[in-house]
């Protein structure tokens, strides 16, 4: 083994900066051996230079993977069961680091000092490019990115429905002290009961068209042309993989990383389900009721207008891949330079 470890840790800063993207490979501490193309694992699982649909069963092809890999990095857009998943690593690895570490580069440095063994799970949002290219542009044959996807028209629904709960009941950005809530509760128009909150539709619509929040950390922002270009230069080990299937997830990775876990699978945070609270939208107007609308029913005639995707690009490979991984049974893709290709 060689540790790859700075000599002097004061000079960390300087090496920072020369090269940020080395990050991933100072994570894995391991030197790794090259292996020819179409190789075949430990466990029998050969590779393949197209894209494929993986089996979440126990001793199947994803099983495989996780067995092999020394380090795995699990990503994701907002709403896309990014809490939960990073709950369930926090109980696995039996240590808490800050829940979005891969998308802050100040918080990269401080763990490589902190730790010199980092542990092999890693869950984290991504919210730019440039935290998803870090990962892309430094493949190792014994690390696994798996980025858990989600239909963007679906992601951005259940964050719409995310920021008005949240304005409703004054969490989050929405209340820090009392003088905050009640700006909000008046920018906001804010009444409520427990069954009920109405909301005025023009306010919170501006909120939401200026990407606030969940709704603008996006599956657009993080797949873009130049995302699709760094797979299909650098070819990490990569799978894709729908947000329902986290609880498969979670099964396999427990199995192999933390079998003492597995009766108290699946671990579930921040569902959208999880509130009954109906949210209305208030027109302008003297009859209050019948000038409101319920917010799901608006945001299905309206919702694309809502979120801009200023920053999307290369939408039709997203789109082709979108339609392969939905037709895998356990909707799970392992990405290579060919699928990149064929979309």
């Amino acid at each position: 083994m060689m540790i790859l470890i700075p000599k002097k840790l004061s000079h960390f800063n300087s090496a920072w900066k020369l090269a940020a993207g080395t990050i991933v490979a100072l994570l894995v501490s391991v030197q790794i051996k090259d292996a020819p193309v179409g190789f075949v694992d430990t466990n029998g699982s050969s590779s393949d230079s197209s894209g494929q649909c993986l089996d979440l069963d126990s001793n199947q092809d994803m099983d495989s993977l996780v067995a092999n890999a020394r380090q795995i990095f699990i990503t994701m857009p907002a709403k896309a069961g990014g809490t939960s998943m990073k709950d369930f690593t926090k109980l696995c690895m039996k240590r808490a680091v800050h829940g979005n570490i891969l998308s802050r580069e100040g918080l990269w440095k401080d763990y490589l000092v902190d730790s010199l063994h980092v542990q092999s799970i890693i869950a984290s949002h991504l919210y730019r490019e440039a935290d998803f290219l870090r990962l892309v542009n430094s493949p190792s044959r014994e690390t696994l990115m798996i980025h858990i996807h989600r239909e963007e028209s679906s992601r951005v629904a259940s964050a719409v429905k995310h920021v008005s709960v949240k304005i409703c009941e004054f969490r989050g950005k929405y209340s820090s002290h009392q003088k905050q809530t009640v700006a909000v509760a008046t920018k906001f128009n804010v009444r409520k009961n427990n069954t009920h909150c109405i909301l005025d539709e023009e306010s919170f619509v501006n909120e939401i068209a200026a990407n606030s929040a969940e709704v603008g950390i996006s599956t657009h922002r993080l797949l873009t042309c130049q995302s699709y270009k760094a797979i299909q230069e650098n070819a990490p080990q990569l799978v894709f993989l729908h947000y329902k299937q986290v609880d498969k997830l979670q099964k396999l990775l427990a199995k192999h990383h933390c079998p003492e876990l597995l009766a108290e699978l699946p671990i579930r945070a921040n569902m959208a389900e999880d509130t009954s609270l109906k949210v209305l939208l208030h027109k302008k107007g003297i009859d209050e009721a019948r000038n409101s609308v319920d917010l799901e029913e608006c945001y299905m005639q309206r919702g694309p207008l809502w979120s801009g995707r200023r920053e999307a690009s290369c939408q039709a490979k997203t789109f082709h891949m979108e339609d392969e991984l939905f037709a895998c049974p356990d909707e799970t893709l392992q990405v290579t330079s060919a699928s990149i290709d064929r979309w």
